[in-house]
């Protein structure tokens, strides 16, 4: 192929994803105005003939809140919200919705890439992205869940607990709260999806397979490190708690990569 019609073809490449890219910056745009504006009252009819007024964000995040707080392992927990500044409201309002409105979008992301990037893969490749696709979701989800409803709750807990040691009152910043359960929640999902990523990469050849299965316990001692940084408790129960899951899929995904080079040796001899 020529220079000039490499050139050609990389720019129908890159102009097909601009315009992919575009429809997922519209459909984010559009999230982000009905996160903002649209009443959350409507679902509660004497609400919204009375008047009542919430943003569909503000109702989502106060939701998440109400949800942390009365968790049963938070439940003796008593916070006292305050505001760093007059203008907190407005910045809460539009970082909640700008947060809700990116990850609700990240499926239409997904899709455009997707859509983007098939036309050039072997069908054999085809397959095994879809088959993998559903599950690296599915983990991701799953730990956001986990993420929520234990690991907020039991370092909320931790982070009171060790305050009344020293008889202080725990006044926090709404904001404080919000950006915590949020990058909790969403970290949790992420580290969730590490072992299958791993395996996704490993089995189309760009992690080496046998480091993985020799070096395995270093790693989850790595995962377990980890697992302390994204909890701000600092290591411990919470960490644990976090890190557990995470080993214990990647033990199942080292199993599942040892029996596919038993396979290929097999194949070969």
């Amino acid at each position: 192929m020529s220079s000039m019609g490499f050139l050609k073809d990389f720019k129908r490449h890159i102009d097909e994803l601009i315009r992919r890219l575009k429809r997922v910056f519209i459909f984010w745009f559009i999230l982000l105005i009905l996160l903002m504006s649209f009443p959350a009252s409507v679902f509660n009819i004497q609400s919204f003939l009375e008047g009542s007024y919430t943003p569909l964000s503000v109702f989502i995040v106060n939701t998440m809140a109400n949800y942390v707080l009365n968790s049963p392992l938070t439940s003796t927990v008593n916070l006292v919200f305050i505001a760093k500044d007059l203008s907190m409201g407005f910045e809460l309002w539009l970082l909640s919705a700008f947060i809700l409105s990116f990850l609700f979008s990240i499926p239409h992301l997904i899709l455009e890439i997707w859509r983007f990037i098939e036309p050039g893969l072997y069908e054999h490749e085809k397959a095994f992205l879809r088959k993998t696709f559903l599950p690296i979701i599915g983990c991701f989800i799953g730990g956001c869940v986990f993420g929520f409803t234990v690991i907020v709750p039991i370092i909320l807990r931790a982070f009171v607990t060790v305050m009344m040691w020293f008889n202080i009152q725990p006044v926090v910043a709404y904001m404080d709260f919000i950006s915590f359960v949020v990058a909790t929640t969403i970290f949790s999902g992420l580290f969730m999806t590490t072992p299958l990523i791993v395996y996704v990469l490993a089995r189309i050849g760009l992690i080496p397979v046998e480091p993985l299965v020799k070096y395995r316990f270093p790693i989850y001692i790595g995962v377990y490190v980890l697992a302390a940084i994204i909890t701000p408790d600092g290591g411990s129960f919470g960490s644990a708690i976090l890190a557990l899951p995470v080993i214990l899929l990647f033990e199942v995904i080292i199993q599942m990569l040892k029996r596919s080079i038993k396979r290929t040796n097999c194949c070969r001899g």
